[in-house]
């Protein structure tokens, strides 16, 4: 990684302009959920794609 400084600046960006969620899937009963978004390149986007189309249509 880079310096300190650098590590500090990085850290203090990500904590002021990001958000994490987290979802967790059970290996059996969402077994089909986790497949499909294995073979998803980008598994955020995809999902950040979907709640856009949720939002545009007011849902």
């Amino acid at each position: 990684m880079g310096s300190p400084a650098q590590t500090r600046a990085i850290v203090k960006y990500i904590k002021e302009h990001t958000k994490t969620f987290v979802m967790r899937c059970n290996k059996c009963g969402d077994a089909d959920i986790i497949e499909f978004l294995s073979e998803k390149p980008n598994v955020a986007g995809y999902l950040k794609a979907l709640v856009r189309e949720d939002m545009r249509r007011g849902e």
